[in-house]
């Protein structure tokens, strides 16, 4: 369910920034908003399968370790930022994306846990 909470979370992001874009006086343009909707789908994509072969493989172990706290996890979630941010030439605010999303990820799995954990 971890990777589902990104929707919403960058639904809450768009319309921070949409809201600001409006307050400022800036046109936004849907023009070329097609393409957008494509890459959002294939980025949600890769994101689940880094979810699955990348997270759930480090919540397993830290649970195991008795180590899955926050201060763990947030960190080893956005090792794949940085590795992006060393191999390519991305844009910052497209990390920034990424990154937002990866904690975002954490943070549900983190939470799902402890609600599982304490048994509600």
């Amino acid at each position: 369910m971890a990777p589902f909470v990104v929707f919403p979370a960058l639904l809450v992001a768009f319309l921070i920034l949409y809201s600001y874009s409006l307050s400022t006086g800036y046109v936004v343009s849907t023009t070329g908003f097609e393409p957008w909707i494509i890459m959002t789908f294939v980025g949600w994509l890769l994101a689940a399968f880094l979810t699955l072969f990348y997270g759930l493989p480090i919540a397993l172990l830290l649970q195991h370790f008795n180590k899955f706290k926050l201060r763990f996890l947030l960190p080893l979630s956005l090792v794949p930022t940085f590795i992006v941010l060393l191999t390519s030439k991305s844009e910052l605010g497209v990390l920034f994306i990424y990154a937002y999303s990866s904690a975002i990820v954490a943070v549900a799995y983190w939470f799902i846990f402890t609600r599982k954990k304490c048994g509600d």
